[in-house]
């Protein structure tokens, strides 16, 4: 707590506090202690910290067990000071898909403005090898080049069009 006392600084701070502020924030096993939540909503006052939210998952933390000893709890969090969101105004948190690990990661994202917007990657579906018309696509798009990765761009063209028109959304 002194650190905010010491400065008037921007600031933020981000990562597993291994706490939950309220009920809601938990899933199975006891019930939330109350006197350490309000402790920690007591130092995250006396710092003047604001929770910035979060889209995604809503629990954070999970034990990884089956659902008869599931425990899942908002955990990871973010939170800044009323300066810091004034430099930031349009930052926003994004819990993350969890993999292979029992902490989702969380991305804090400062301006969703200047994301990048980059294509979509090329994805081969292997579906395609059991249409009849597919050897078509590949040889058209192999005959007609020189260089190979003249041959890799104009396949990967041909074959997303072809793709929407034949298949449209394989997924659906």
């Amino acid at each position: 707590m002194e650190v905010a006392a010491n400065h008037n600084l921007p600031w933020i701070m981000m990562g597993d506090f291994s706490e939950v502020l309220m009920g809601s924030e938990k899933f199975g096993g006891r019930h939330v202690n109350i006197r350490r939540a309000l402790k920690f909503q007591d130092c995250l006052d006396a710092c003047g910290m604001i929770d910035m939210g979060f889209s995604g998952a809503k629990y954070t933390w999970s034990n990884l067990r089956c659902i008869t000893d599931l425990i899942q709890e908002r955990h990871d969090r973010s939170f800044c000071n009323a300066a810091w969101r004034l430099l930031y105004p349009k930052a926003n948190v994004k819990h993350l898909v969890r993999v292979n690990f029992d902490h989702c990661p969380i991305l804090i994202e400062l301006d969703k403005s200047i994301a990048l917007n980059l294509p979509r990657p090329f994805r081969f579906q292997p579906i395609w090898l059991s249409h009849p018309n597919f050897p078509d696509v590949i040889k058209g798009a192999w005959s007609n080049t020189e260089s190979l990765k003249d041959a890799i761009t104009s396949f990967t063209t041909s074959a997303k069009v072809w793709n929407k028109e034949v298949f449209g959304n394989i997924f659906s």
